[in-house]
């Protein structure tokens, strides 16, 4: 597949997926023109297939964990792929409509915290207006203000930066209000938009509001959302080794497993080997060898010209190139992995596969977060950052760690 950006890709996957998720609801209607023999026979192959394939894996999370599809539909889907379209083509400004006013101009309530250095005084759908050529004018209103702390009560606010668009102002752009009246809740006039970092060459960094659920940690907890055979999380391999770096023997590391809708693997890969991987690196994780597992759980993947589990960043790049790509690896395979990070071997026999419970677990957290990306970490249960950002993220969460 073709595409100018991968998360583009993602969207269109995640939005294929979803409207057909929308279908299957939808025959509890009785919509006309449903064929009930066609369905019936649909479901019988999709519940022949249901242990053993990556796609019987989906179909279970898409039943199981509905509310998850409903917020990727309205933040990848509509939101996605509307916006970035945007930004993808700024050339074409919006039509505005003739109302009678001259005021043209949109009215934004940015709320940000100064809290968070690692967060910009922006946000994504402010990026979208510029590429459209839409004026806007923005009031920023800091978290701990007064105002701010009536704003965060009003909206229901859960995370920073996140703009307020007036309702009003969009009313002079038929297109744009209706992608916004689509995709964004509309409470008393206003649009809530949380940062959704659509724009996959740029990630920016959010702060969730609440931090308690890390109280049961002494150390500082990073989460790690991840899926070992995505080819973004196998060309930001060194990205992550580099900073975890230094830090990784200091903090509570918890690597959370989220397939990714476009990975290196067949769609038909079972599920119970595709997962796999995602077992040892947590075990890894919680015996401090995260970085060195990762390394060479990629190295041996998309090794072609040296000597696994050795690979060179443009290795990484050309993974499609080895021996190993799309293959995926079985126990044995990966348990000698774990010898080559110089992991503990009776620690190794008690890695536990990844089960439907835990990935559901993991996918209801990637829910309350808002994740919509990998490899992408939490630190604190406060930062949301790209991984090259996990060691700065950490500091903020403790300076005597740096």
């Amino acid at each position: 597949m073709e595409c100018t950006k991968v998360l583009t890709c993602v969207m269109g996957k995640v939005l294929t997926g979803v409207m057909a998720l929308a279908d299957k609801k939808d025959k509890t209607k009785g919509e006309a023109g449903n064929n009930a023999k066609e369905k019936g026979e649909a479901s019988a192959k999709q519940e022949q297939k249901q242990e053993t394939t990556k796609e019987a894996k989906k179909s279970w999370f898409f039943s199981d964990v509905p509310l998850y599809l409903i917020i990727l539909i309205l933040i990848l889907g509509l939101v996605g792929g509307y916006a970035l379209s945007l930004i993808l083509q700024p050339q074409t400004p919006a039509a505005p409509i003739n109302t009678g006013s001259n005021d043209k101009t949109i009215k934004i309530e940015l709320v940000y915290s100064d809290d968070c250095s690692l967060c910009r005084k922006a946000n994504t759908i402010m990026d979208v207006f510029d590429a459209k050529q839409i004026p806007y004018e923005v009031e920023e209103v800091e978290a701990s203000s007064p105002k701010g702390i009536r704003l965060i009560a009003d909206f229901g606010i859960k995370s920073v930066p996140i703009a307020l668009v007036n309702e009003k102002g969009l009313e002079f752009y038929s297109t744009e209000k209706r992608a916004m009246d689509e995709s964004f809740v509309l409470k008393d006039g206003k649009y809530i938009v949380p940062e959704l970092n659509l724009d996959q060459d740029n990630i920016y960094a959010k702060m969730y509001l609440d931090s308690t659920e890390c109280s049961d940690s002494n150390k500082v907890v990073v989460e790690l959302f991840d899926d070992p055979y995505s080819e973004l999380s196998i060309v930001e391999t060194k990205i992550i080794d580099e900073a975890l770096k230094g830090i990784e023997g200091k903090i509570d590391l918890r690597y959370s497993y989220i397939e990714w809708k476009i990975n290196s693997l067949e769609s038909d890969f079972p599920f119970e080997l595709e997962s796999l991987p995602a077992s040892y690196l947590k075990c890894a994780a919680e015996q401090g060898k995260f970085a060195e597992y990762n390394d060479a759980l990629k190295g041996a993947y998309c090794n072609h010209t040296g000597v696994e589990p050795d690979a060179t960043q443009e290795e990484l790049n050309t993974c499609n190139l080895s021996r190993h790509f799309g293959k995926g690896f079985i126990g044995s395979e990966l348990k000698n992995i774990a010898v080559w990070a110089d992991m503990n071997a009776n620690f190794v026999e008690k890695c536990s596969p990844i089960t439907k419970d835990s990935y559901e677990e993991t996918a209801a957290r990637g829910l309350d977060l808002k994740i919509t990306r990998i490899p992408t970490a939490v630190v604190a249960c406060k930062y949301n950052v790209p991984v090259y950002r996990i060691k700065d993220a950490v500091c903020n969460a403790d300076s005597s760690l740096c």
